[in-house]
């Protein structure tokens, strides 16, 4: 190489340094897919110690591809004021992004499944943030959907809960759906047609009188004043309450927010919530079952999207 070029180039290398965007692999610090662990703390703890080493230089944390479970226990705690959402004074985060600065975070096509109530992910105060590839559940959802096996004008409905609901009658004789650390008395559901899956003529949100039931066996109850015409045998029901303790993804307070290629398959409040914040970009962002076979009949609890308070461009592609 010519000695007038040699500065140039060592400029150039210099430059690119400077640009190199730090990657850092959550599996580093102990955040491996695949198990029943509680990743939680771990995820945590990789935040804070990113954040410290980061300042204001852009990085990025990647997962590898997989499973991951969060529990409340271990997980972050945070006060939010999250607007349409219920008011508790604390919430367990799965994810607490707050205060970054040109961060990445990258799933790799990551599931995150969360268990009992939690907020999955928080993006809080920060400045050209991307959440991108990876999906939100929840191990057992907040809704009970249910099937109705019998109509009977005299007698009631009779219906028979899914595999995966636990359902159990409260010594007042109520229809009780639980899961770690939560209970749910349904007062309301939706009716869906199990063939075309689409709600039900003639129906909107239906009440479900369910204060007082028989449990026949494990996943099967007679509910006498429970008596609806419009209800078919057949009919799939996804009974719940209005309750809506967190969003899927909540962005507040934060400013030029990317989402790309992000999954909510349930949450208990909306899917997303962006209040205070300017310039959000969804792309590829859903709200969705988890494909033409999964069982379920439901999804969030509430709004896909809800902007409250936001400014500048809001685009979705």
């Amino acid at each position: 190489m010519s000695k007038r070029f040699l500065p140039f180039f060592i400029c150039l290398l210099a430059i690119a340094g400077l640009r190199a965007e730090k990657v850092y692999d959550a599996a580093s610090y102990g955040v491996v897919p695949n198990t029943e662990a509680d990743v939680a703390g771990l995820v945590e703890q990789m935040l804070a110690q990113v954040k410290a080493e980061s300042t204001d230089k852009a990085v990025t944390i990647r997962f590898a591809p997989g499973q991951y479970h969060f529990y409340p226990k271990d997980a972050a705690h945070r006060e939010y004021y999250i607007s349409n959402h219920d008011q508790h004074k604390v919430r367990a985060v799965g994810i607490a992004i707050e205060g970054f600065t040109g961060l990445t975070l990258d799933g790799a096509g990551a599931d995150f499944i969360f268990h009992g109530r939690m907020l999955p992910v928080s993006v809080v105060g920060t400045t050209k943030c991307t959440l991108r590839n990876f999906s939100i559940d929840f191990a057992t959802p907040h809704i009970a959907q249910a099937e109705i096996i019998s109509n009977d004008a005299e007698q009631g409905i009779t219906f028979r809960v899914a595999p995966w609901v636990n359902a159990r009658v409260t010594e007042h004789g109520a229809f009780e759906h639980y899961g770690e650390g939560w209970a749910m008395r349904p007062g309301w559901g939706i009716a869906f047609d199990p063939t075309t899956r689409h709600i039900l003529y003639k129906t909107g949100d239906i009440g479900t009188p369910v204060h007082q039931v028989q449990q026949i066996d494990e996943h099967t109850f007679l509910a006498p004043a429970w008596k609806d015409s419009r209800l078919p045998v057949g009919t799939i029901v996804a009974m719940r309450s209005y309750e809506r303790p967190s969003p899927g993804v909540f962005v507040s307070h934060a400013t030029d927010t990317r989402l790309e290629n992000v999954k909510v398959h349930y949450a208990e409040g909306m899917g997303l919530l962006a209040q205070m914040s300017e310039d959000i970009t969804l792309d590829g962002f859903c709200v969705s079952l988890r494909g033409d076979n999964d069982p379920r009949y439901f999804t969030t609890q509430a709004d896909a999207t809800h902007f409250s308070g936001c400014k500048g461009k809001i685009r979705s592609v």
